[in-house]
């Protein structure tokens, strides 16, 4: 099985530079246009996709929605792979909190350090691990998920072993490619690449 997690293209409260999680903001149009991009630029290779699957949060589903236009292919939504809820974060520029002891401490490692009102490890770890095994019973062996940062970062440290400890020490762009390679049976696997855009070339 092949997970392609796509990162919803730019949205206003991304061009804003505001932390997001549960917020819920519409793609700027930059964003539409990087989402258009990459989905074209899937449109001309080989591997075909066999299902969409989408947050329901704007930024995502409307990502999903130019895919589905371009790629022609069945999208689903799924509440479990919304974003992260970010807490005190939430609606803050980085500019504003970047000083802040506790999140400095929370980016080195949130496990050990979490920051007040964010999502905690068992609540992610418990809907992505549904939305998994959630996946073994869908036809096909290829599947777009549209979702967030946070949530490309969980479900590669959960796949991989890295441990939720590190999430924060890569980065994912907007309308950027990362693809998983997973065992159906174990939920286990590999990253086949990361955080490909086409904003980098």
């Amino acid at each position: 099985m092949e997970l392609y997690l796509l990162r919803h293209g730019q949205s206003e409260g991304n061009k804003k530079g505001l932390f997001q999680g549960s917020l819920d903001f519409p793609l700027s149009e930059e964003g539409k246009n990087q989402v258009l991009q990459m989905a074209n630029f899937l449109k001309t290779q080989s591997a075909k996709r066999d299902l969409i699957i989408s947050s329901p949060q704007k930024r995502a589903l409307e990502s999903a929605q130019i895919l589905q236009k371009v790629l022609g292919v069945p999208l689903e939504i799924d509440e479990r792979i919304k974003e992260i809820s970010y807490g005190v974060l939430e609606g803050k520029t980085l500019q504003e909190v970047e000083n802040w002891k506790s999140y400095q401490l929370w980016l080195e490692n949130p496990v050990a350090n979490p920051l007040e009102g964010v999502e905690d490890f068992a609540s992610i770890e418990n809907r992505l691990g549904d939305f998994l095994k959630s996946l073994s019973s869908k036809e096909g062996e290829r599947f777009l998920i549209v979702t967030h940062g946070g949530i490309i970062r969980a479900l590669t440290c959960m796949v991989t072993d890295i441990g939720f400890s590190k999430m924060w020490k890569f980065s994912v762009a907007n309308a950027s490619l990362s693809v998983l390679k997973i065992d159906p049976k174990t939920f286990k696997g590999k990253i086949k690449f990361f955080n490909f855009h086409l904003q980098a070339f």
